[in-house]
């Protein structure tokens, strides 16, 4: 069966003409990892919600596909656990998940198979008997985690799911969001701009209420960075080398750090002779291609699509 949505003109528009989503338009049709990218206040949440049901757009709508063979109910369909989840402190582990099951509607023998579903599948290891409020912030990101997965939703939203874990938790939870992505759409926000690199299949890409960017993590370096290269020279050989390649017309000096130059190149063939040149007069440490850390590109793309 089909599975999937399509974003179609999303405005929504707050007090005072403040725009939270301009002209918002995303399709996504099959199993996967997808990320959303943007700075704070970009949008991400408000997209999050509007996909859920939660808030209602200004213009424009959101449609499922085979909606009507699934359910009409959008919460069927999705499971949203949003950044600021609450969770009840006062249940232990195992009453939590009955009792989130049972807001999915589920009977009291589905339940109970949802729940030893859930547990399997996100590998909850600990005392189901704890008290929640005993439980450290991996494992109630994990509870959480499993409570959205109990009514076996087709499309997962997960708004920041990753954030404020330890790296063994953060790497359990993203093996489990690898692993449903397998047969279900997973749409995940993080400021973890690593974490949407290895894992996603896509990277949309947010800013002040559009989308900027929509590719590959593989595409959206190569194209940010296209023509950029990096030379290592020592010390002494840098100082001589700048003004050399100032000078060469199709050469455009990017950055200078330590003893590392960042410089584009307009044409290939002026690249081969640029190499040929500096490795036959100078001490050359190393060369590449120049990719940034993810949060230079990151600052980079934002800055490029204002």
């Amino acid at each position: 069966m089909r599975i999937g949505f399509k974003v179609e003109d999303i405005h929504k528009i707050y007090r005072n003409k403040v725009y939270a989503l301009k002209d918002i338009n995303l399709v996504i049709e099959k199993p996967g990892l997808y990320g959303i990218i943007g700075p704070n206040g970009a949008g991400k949440t408000t997209l999050f919600k509007i996909i859920a049901g939660i808030v209602c757009p200004t213009r424009g709508k959101v449609t499922f596909f085979n909606e009507e063979k699934l359910t009409k109910s959008k919460k069927k369909i999705i499971g949203f656990l949003p950044e600021d989840a609450g969770i009840y402190e006062k249940l232990t582990a195992k009453q939590f998940l009955h009792v989130m099951a049972g807001f999915q509607g589920l009977n009291k023998e589905e339940r109970k198979e949802a729940v030893l579903s859930v547990v399997k599948l996100t590998g909850i290891d600990f005392d189901p008997g704890m008290m929640i409020k005993n439980l450290s912030n991996g494992q109630r990101k994990l509870l959480l985690l499993a409570s959205i997965l109990l009514h076996d939703p087709p499309i997962l939203i997960l708004d920041e799911s990753l954030a404020g874990l330890d790296p063994i938790h953060r790497e359990h939870i993203a093996k489990i969001m690898k692993k449903v992505s397998q047969e279900k759409i997973v749409l995940f926000s993080s400021h973890i701009l690593s974490d949407i690199w290895r894992l996603c299949d896509r990277v949309i890409t947010i800013n002040k209420g559009r989308i900027i960017m929509e590719d590959s993590p593989e595409n959206i370096t190569r194209n940010v960075t296209h023509n950029a290269y990096f030379i290592e020279v020592q010390e002494t050989e840098k100082e001589e080398l700048l003004p050399v390649l100032k000078r060469k017309d199709n050469v455009e000096i990017k950055d200078v750090q330590l003893n590392k130059i960042i410089f584009t190149v307009d044409k290939k063939e002026s690249l081969k002779e640029i190499i040929s040149y500096l490795t036959n007069k100078h001490y050359v440490t190393s060369f590449g291609p120049y990719v940034p850390d993810l949060d230079q590109l990151f600052i980079k793309i934002v800055g490029e699509k204002k």
